[in-house]
């Protein structure tokens, strides 16, 4: 599942929510591409290529739940597991240790220096982390004047978005700051595994897009509500099986 259809998450809520918001964005043809639903303090997102698929973000917690519609199963990942995918060379110094904890010691070296090598053949290169540039230029997607920025990978455009200041779609300063939190967290995921999808906007300003472009694909924000979400919005539906987290991993 690609990074940047994490970026925009749910929460696990317990009751109507005050103030909830829903964004709604369509591809180029005018296709559904995506939807994120926002309440106090919380993020979800459903995506058009992944309609069995949702995630959900608590930023109360730190933590994602991926929920899997087809298998009627979910993932929990807390904060002890976001740590640990964060930083992957530790995580598989933690797992060789514990696969060789048997051997004696003159072999165990050989072998983890062995191990370890194919392991990281097997992951994906580490990226750096983006920078988002300010272009200067303005532009207009459905009636929204915005601020062209572009996403550079060691200074070479990897995407582009044109963003207005958050508060311009009703979205709260408790919504926002969810969504914040979940880009940066999901920021520094990409990097480890070599999928720079994110969209982390928090050095240029508190904004979102209203149009992006990211590999080859474009999405614009058409559609805004500012109306109240049931509860069922942000749970896990009833009857759907937790999947166990490999805990060597963690």
């Amino acid at each position: 599942m690609h990074i940047k259809y994490l970026w925009i998450t749910a929460c696990l809520g317990t009751g109507m929510a005050t103030a909830d918001t829903t964004l709604t964005y369509n591809s180029q043809s005018g296709a559904g591409n995506s939807q994120m639903f926002l309440t106090d303090g919380l993020v979800k997102m459903t995506h058009q290529s992944e309609t069995d698929t949702a995630v959900l973000f608590d930023a109360r917690n730190t933590s994602f739940t991926i929920i899997n519609h087809g298998q009627q199963s979910y993932m929990v990942f807390g904060k002890k597991e976001l740590e640990a995918l964060g930083d992957v060379s530790k995580m598989i110094d933690k797992m060789l240790e514990e696969q060789l904890a048997q051997l004696p010691a003159s072999q165990r070296e050989q072998m983890r220096g062995m191990m370890k090598q194919m392991v990281q053949k097997q992951m994906p290169k580490q990226v750096p982390a983006p920078e988002y540039v300010k272009s200067g230029a303005t532009d207009s997607h459905n009636g929204y004047n915005c601020d062209v920025v572009i996403k550079q990978v060691k200074g070479a455009k990897d995407a582009a978005f044109c963003v207005i200041d958050y508060d311009e779609l009703g979205i709260s300063s408790s919504e926002y700051a969810a969504i914040n939190q979940f880009m940066q967290t999901a920021e520094k995921l990409a990097a480890q595994f070599g999928q720079d999808q994110s969209m982390n906007f928090d050095s240029i300003g508190q904004v979102v897009p209203v149009f992006y472009e990211m590999d080859g694909e474009k999405a614009y924000l058409s559609d805004v509500s500012n109306e109240q979400l049931p509860a069922s919005t942000f749970k896990v539906p009833e009857g759907y099986k937790k999947e166990s987290l490999p805990e060597q991993m963690f």
